[in-house]
């Protein structure tokens, strides 16, 4: 049988410009991730604090917070202590009038807030609640308070549906320390209402919900 003569395989040389390849290419794609990471988180943070705007905006015309009805200074309406909100959703009613403070009576409840900013123009009347209150990650912000801390309850709007390490960056971003029981910003999954410690950064993909201090903090 013939032998095949000079036969040859990769270098040294060149498979160490593969893997140098490779590397760069590898380190784009992390670095790519890490960029629409951060933009998913500022964008979040951006409208979190768009609503806080209105919020006081609506305040300085009519003073008092929208979805007070009873003009307590304090919502009445509890958001569920809950990693995920999109079991109980805004409404999808193209009239804000369906579920706005119409007298001091009202109930407050997850629409009362948006529905008076449409009434009051802040927000565009034909967009349902639905639609503004949702975000980025496909989860809502809702309006409302906490339950008793110390006696007392805060008003706050809460960001379900967060992968901890964002919720985490939204921490850090707003408070300078990733704390999820001081500061405006708090985790907000279970008990109490005051905030619980983030998961650890080995569960850094679990789903919480996020918790900001809008009026006092506790």
């Amino acid at each position: 049988m013939q032998r095949i003569r000079n036969q040859k395989g990769f270098t040294l040389i060149e498979l160490s410009i593969v893997l140098v390849i490779i590397g760069i290419i590898l380190g784009a794609v992390l670095k790519g991730q890490e960029l629409i990471n951060n933009s998913k988180a500022k964008r979040i943070q951006s409208d979190l604090k768009g609503i806080e705007a209105m919020i006081w905006t609506y305040y300085d015309r009519k003073g008092r917070f929208p979805g007070d009805c009873n003009l307590g200074g304090t919502y009445t309406y509890i958001p569920p202590l809950l990693a995920i909100g999109t079991a109980t959703p805004p409404s999808n009613n193209a009239v804000p009038t369906a579920d706005y403070c119409a007298t001091a009576a009202t109930l407050e409840t997850i629409n009362t807030s948006f529905s008076d900013m449409r009434v009051s123009r802040l927000f565009s009347t034909s967009t349902p609640n639905i639609i503004l209150a949702k975000h980025q990650q496909g989860d809502y912000f809702k309006i409302g308070s906490t339950a008793l801390i110390a006696g007392v309850s805060y008003n706050i709007i809460v960001t379900y549906g967060l992968p901890a390490w964002m919720a985490k960056m939204l921490d850090v971003a707003i408070d300078g320390a990733e704390d999820g029981t001081a500061g405006r910003i708090r985790n907000y999954s279970a008990a109490p209402a005051s905030g619980t410690a983030w998961p650890l950064d080995t569960l850094n993909d679990q789903i919480v919900s996020m918790s900001y201090f809008f009026d006092k903090n506790p």
